[in-house]
């Protein structure tokens, strides 16, 4: 059985499962422990509990170390989750079960921690900017990413979920990243692989207020004609058909790629997570959805304790 306190005596093997070193894994931990407590006191006061909290078999993993030590590493390798419990000495029911708790506590931990991105359903840009205001001047980067997921046995969620793109069945999210480091500020709603970069992001109805310029938002051309009141659009220039770029046109692409480059760093940050990376197993509702904010939350950690001066 793996613990905490056997695996972080080996710290390159620590870093290999969970992502992350010690001190980020503590940094996380703190957070960690307030949500727990908050999840345990929901339980304890549920008026429609049938029996006192705490009945029933005690739990395999004793500890708060080894409890946030195993969503880490299910979200870090994404393991079938037999092979999960054998890891942990739980049956695979059980380390299903452990999953979903300890996943939607390891979310909110990372809310507590100021490191989950701006959501749909969250704060709204306004607040964001007004949180980071160097925002006004930097501006943001957007993009889309894809995951694979299996082949729907549905004929109709089949279609919608394949993607021209990469060929094959996938989930897409966007999201905005700064221009200066590799965080993610803004994570939007998981859609089918079949729906277009551009209209993702029109339906997220993005709006970061009245500033008094607009905002530079940098994008790749898979977003060409957007339009978003409060941003100013930026966009590589295209190449004419049947013609050729002019060498200034040519050189100011590659400088805009190497600033838009930071948003690619970012997703690929973010797939480190395996669970984003790998094609999707789970058939739960929201899933999806909840694994890739804490991929993201997890990266920005990463980002706050590695690159990052303050």
């Amino acid at each position: 059985m793996i613990t905490y306190k056997s695996l972080v005596l080996r710290p390159n093997h620590f870093y290999r499962l969970t992502g992350h070193t010690e001190k980020e894994f503590d940094y996380i931990f703190d957070k960690f422990r307030s949500a727990y407590e908050e999840r345990v006191r929901e339980k304890q006061f549920n008026l429609q509990r049938k029996r006192a909290y705490g009945a029933g078999r005690p739990s395999h993993i004793k500890t708060l170390e080894d409890k946030l030590l195993f969503i880490l590493i299910y979200v870090r390798t994404y393991p079938l989750l037999f092979l999960h419990g054998v890891m942990f000495n739980l049956s695979e029911s059980n380390a299903c079960f452990w999953v979903h708790e300890y996943l939607l506590i390891l979310d909110k931990a990372l809310g507590y921690a100021h490191k989950k991105p701006l959501r749909p359903k969250g704060r709204n840009l306004e607040e964001l900017i007004a949180e980071f205001p160097e925002l006004v001047e930097l501006g943001m980067l957007g993009d889309g990413t894809e995951r694979p997921t299996r082949k729907p046995k549905n004929k109709v969620n089949r279609k919608s979920w394949y993607s021209g793109k990469k060929k094959r069945h996938t989930r897409k999210n966007i999201l905005l990243s700064r221009p200066d480091n590799n965080a993610v500020l803004y994570l939007g709603a998981t859609v089918a692989g079949s729906v277009h970069d551009k209209t993702a992001i029109d339906n997220e109805r993005l709006h970061p207020g009245v500033w008094r310029s607009a905002i530079p938002f940098g994008v790749d051309l898979g977003f060409e004609g957007l339009s978003i009141p409060g941003f100013k659009i930026i966009l590589p220039t295209k190449k004419p058909k049947g013609k050729e770029l002019s060498e200034v046109q040519k050189s100011q692409n590659k400088t805009f790629s190497q600033i838009r480059v930071k948003v690619e760093n970012a997703i690929c940050g973010i797939k480190r997570s395996h669970a984003v990376s790998d094609i999707y197993r789970n058939i739960s509702q929201g899933m999806d959805d909840l694994l890739m904010s804490v991929a993201c939350g997890l990266h920005n950690v990463r980002v706050a304790h590695r690159f990052q001066k303050t």
